[in-house]
């Protein structure tokens, strides 16, 4: 069962539900969030069904949330949580905190419905300013990759922020996603096994991953193409 809230009060501060599948990480966040005077986790959850649960029952009882978004996978993906919470509470904000933070990845998630995205990493004080930032209305991005994604969403009309896949690159990382070798992708295509190398390497760039590790857990970034 999900934890019981504790009653609102009168003069809050700015109430937020935290999920995480890590309970170490939890907690640290957490015992962070005391010392800001601002900021109250009202709950803190494992488990995104019991999120949803908590907001179908009661919707305005925290202002935002902090999750773990990409891991999660209740629902598939931790994609498709974003875009539940944004179809169904799109008022409340979202704030990612995730171990994987590159410009394919928060671009990812803030089409999906995020207002803000962090690394894991992150100092403390620039948790806070996030955390301040998205409650009150605004987007948030590491600063570090604020150029890279040129900041779309402030633009009338949105400019892709990554080149798109060519058809062939796409073929070759859904053969890739299926277990298939160069060499037999090039048997199969009647291209070199340079050629195929060639486009997976270019792929893998546009995507802003770094391996094939990264292409299974980032299957969502082929969306991006």
């Amino acid at each position: 069962m999900p934890p019981t809230l504790p009653p609102l009060l009168p003069d809050r501060p700015r109430r937020l539900a935290l999920l995480d599948p890590h309970p170490v990480l939890r907690l640290g966040v957490e015992v962070l969030l005391r010392q800001h005077a601002g900021v109250q986790v009202r709950v803190s959850l494992s488990s995104e069904a019991h999120l949803l649960q908590l907001l179908q029952r009661s919707p305005t009882c925290v202002d935002l949330l902090l999750i773990d978004a990409l891991p999660m996978g209740d629902l598939g993906d931790g994609l498709a949580l974003l875009r539940v919470l944004s179809q169904r509470w799109p008022v409340l904000p979202v704030l990612v905190l995730s171990a994987h933070c590159n410009a394919s990845t928060v671009t990812t998630a803030m089409r999906a419905g995020a207002r803000g995205f962090l690394s894991k990493s992150t100092p403390p004080d620039l948790l806070l300013r996030a955390i301040d930032v998205v409650a009150r209305g605004g987007r948030f991005v590491p600063p570090e990759l604020r150029a890279e994604l040129n900041m779309p969403w402030t633009r009338r009309t949105p400019a892709p922020v990554l080149a798109p896949l060519s058809q062939r690159e796409r073929e070759v990382l859904g053969l890739v996603l299926k277990g298939v070798s160069t060499s037999e992708m090039a048997l199969r295509s009647g291209r070199s096994a340079s050629t195929i190398s060639s486009q997976k390497t270019s792929a893998y760039r546009k995507l802003g991953i770094r391996g094939d590790g990264d292409l299974f857990r980032f299957r969502h970034l082929l969306e991006c193409g």
